[in-house]
């Protein structure tokens, strides 16, 4: 089973945007930087977020676990943001709901059984309470060590 790559170059603190389009450029970008994913995956991404959001509210903060279809992804890789201000999200369980979005986990995966087993992960990392709190507090290098301890890539 080939590995979900986390890098520190895909891990941002306090990334600013004004929108999800934006957060999830940035992100994306970083990904395509490394060469984890093909030039068509941004775009895919946000046409996917239209009709299936990824929006969720979670115990204290709004995340959001976006990704799109595997074809446009090389490597398995994972994208972690967790923005100065909040922007906003579809909700995944009722679109006509908003959600202020202030950590994303953007997944590059290859195969869409692969998203299964990282997606637990990310709810297990997020259902205690303080968890994103203390999630969005860490310092950019402290965030990327405790992603890559806590979630296994595997």
């Amino acid at each position: 089973m080939s590995r979900i790559i986390i890098s520190e170059e895909s891990v941002f603190t306090d990334l600013q945007a004004s929108n999800k389009e934006e957060a999830l450029k940035v992100l994306a970008d970083s990904l395509l930087e490394q060469g984890f994913i093909h030039d068509s995956f941004y775009e895919s991404l946000i046409n996917r977020e239209v009709n299936a959001p990824t929006g969720l509210q979670a115990t204290d903060i709004g995340i959001a676990i976006p990704h799109t279809d595997p074809k446009h992804v090389k490597q398995d890789s994972l994208a972690v943001a967790v923005l100065d201000k909040p922007v906003v999200f579809q909700d995944m369980v009722d679109k006509k709901n908003s959600i202020e979005v202030k950590v994303i986990f953007l997944l590059g995966l290859s195969k869409s059984t692969k998203h299964l087993n990282i997606l637990k992960q990310i709810i297990e990392l997020i259902k205690e309470e303080g968890s994103l709190e203390e999630i969005s507090n860490m310092p950019q290098s402290h965030l990327y060590s405790y992603l890559s301890e806590t979630l296994s890539t595997e």
